[in-house]
């Protein structure tokens, strides 16, 4: 299973994008800012290839997400080999603020309002774990294509 995520366009604080996959209705994306040089918490990962991984380690993280997810959330899915970045997670959340170098997904983007632009994000994100969490599970390999279109 291949999920493509292109990158569009880009401010100052934030990426946004579009997550596309077979069988997957597509979601919007965000991400943290291009930098030439890592800072962390606050620059996205490079585009290429990953394969994604769930990681199972009760991380705070993962602890806040069970309790607001509900009970399809069991652990994260992570972005793996990512070099100089760890812990690389696609989760929920509406603005620049809620990703430390993580890919947030939101059913709808809303550019005129500066805080929370990404919205739907917890509706999204469990539609890409109910599919994306079993296939990784039974041990077949899911990949995530991150591709600099702008």
């Amino acid at each position: 299973m291949k999920f493509i995520s292109q990158r569009l366009f880009h401010d100052n604080k934030q990426t946004f994008g579009l997550l596309q996959g077979e069988g997957f209705k597509a979601a919007f994306t965000l991400e943290d800012e291009p930098r030439l040089v890592k800072v962390k918490g606050e620059t996205r990962i490079p585009a290429g290839l990953y394969v994604l991984k769930i990681r199972k380690e009760d991380t705070p993280l993962t602890l806040k997400h069970r309790v607001t997810y509900g009970d399809w959330f069991r652990f994260h899915i992570e972005i793996t080999n990512v070099a100089g970045f760890g812990g690389i997670y696609i989760h929920a959340g509406n603005d620049e603020t809620h990703t430390d170098g993580c890919l947030l997904l939101g059913d709808a983007l809303d550019l005129s309002v500066e805080a929370k632009p990404l919205t739907k994000s917890t509706v999204a994100v469990k539609r890409f774990y109910e599919l994306a969490y079993p296939v990784i599970e039974s041990g077949a390999q899911v990949l995530l294509e991150i591709r600099d279109e702008q």
